[in-house]
């Protein structure tokens, strides 16, 4: 049993030949057209708007009035209470966590030894790596505002 090879001089298309589209092998559906082809791609700018703060008016560039772009103001106030509801909902997955996880576990640290429950162990362990990478971002913030500093000459 041969290998069918891509090159067959009895079809009218070669590999080469780009002008026509492709026969498809037998059993495969046929190519559809892409949507460049179409006549009506690319949609009317003009056509039916959906709406939205982001809706673009393609005559200005700008974004456009509409109905439902009113001015949304946020508040520091808002952003605080958000962030309050967001703590407490991860406080309470804390506390789940570490009330499921209460098996005594022995813990030693540079020479200190002592048990503690395996929920609270992890805890202090994820709490030391946040505040890790909270000092070390800390410190990478200070040098970019060092150099920013300098290539200003402000102070």
């Amino acid at each position: 049993m041969s290998t069918p090879s891509q090159y067959d001089p009895a079809r009218p298309n070669t590999p080469y030949d780009m002008t026509t589209a492709p026969t498809p092998p037998s059993g495969l559906p046929a190519i559809q057209p892409t949507p460049a082809a179409d006549p009506s791609y690319p949609p009317d700018p003009s056509g039916p708007s959906f709406g939205g703060s982001d809706a673009v008016d393609p005559a200005a560039g700008a974004p456009r009035a509409t109905p439902n772009s009113a001015a949304k103001k946020h508040s520091r106030t808002g952003a605080a209470w958000v962030a309050l509801v967001v703590a407490a909902i991860v406080m309470i997955f804390l506390l789940i966590f570490i009330l499921q996880n209460s098996d005594p576990v022995q813990v030693r640290y540079f020479g200190f030894e002592g048990t503690m429950s395996l929920g609270v162990a992890m805890m202090f362990a994820a709490l030391a790596g946040a505040l890790t990478a909270g000092l070390l971002g800390t410190v990478r913030i200070l040098q970019l505002r060092a150099r920013a500093r300098r290539a200003t000459g402000s102070r």
